[in-house]
């Protein structure tokens, strides 16, 4: 027990003795801090900031995404398709699907599909994307102005030519087109095409 006492009393003491030594040292060898000296605040002039007038970005939709994979000057995808025979239920009121694309008897400023969705009301919408080859045609388009009916079509070409099938009441295209609302589908269908000519 005495060798505990001893040991107590030995670190007590090595800790009094540190303890004042860094006391002291810090006494004798530490300077004093100088005095701050007073420094002026610096003017400073800010203008009021200018705002620019905001003005409105006009409405445009962005241009439709049409990949065509297939040499124009041997085909021919321009026309009107209109529906063979009586129509399908749920498209009843369908007129036809307008395609302007690349071909032998294309005009300038082509490249478009178009599906002309109500004969009473003329309603109409653009492909907002198109897959067109040699054989396969899909497409899928925006929302309609007036009613906001969408379409999906995916087929295939029957014919090379539309030429060779212009107003003979021939098939020229073979598919499933889908009619949607809000992304609630109303109407699937796989309906053969007979194919117009579009324009004067």
């Amino acid at each position: 027990m005495r060798r505990v006492i001893l040991g107590i009393v030995a670190l007590l003491i090595t800790f009094g003795i540190g303890t004042g030594a860094d006391v002291l040292r810090r006494y004798l060898f530490t300077k004093e801090t100088p005095a701050a000296e007073k420094v002026e605040a610096a003017s400073l002039e800010v203008a009021a900031p200018v705002f620019a007038p905001i003005v409105p970005l006009p409405e445009s939709a962005p241009a439709p995404n049409l990949i065509l994979d297939y040499n124009p000057e041997k085909l021919d995808h321009y026309g009107a398709l209109y529906i063979m025979g009586p129509a399908p239920e749920g498209f009843r009121d369908f007129e036809c699907i307008a395609l302007g694309l690349s071909g032998a008897h294309a005009v300038e400023d082509s490249d478009y599909i178009a599906v002309y969705g109500d004969k009473s009301t003329g309603d109409w919408t653009p492909a907002n994307f198109a897959l067109v080859t040699e054989r396969y045609l899909y497409f899928t388009t925006e929302p309609s102005k007036e009613q906001g009916f969408q379409f999906r079509f995916e087929g295939e070409f029957l014919v090379k030519d539309f030429t060779t099938v212009e107003g003979k009441n021939r098939a020229a295209v073979r598919g499933t087109l889908t009619k949607s609302k809000n992304g609630r589908t109303l109407a699937e269908q796989t309906i053969t095409f007979k194919m117009e000519y579009m324009g004067c």
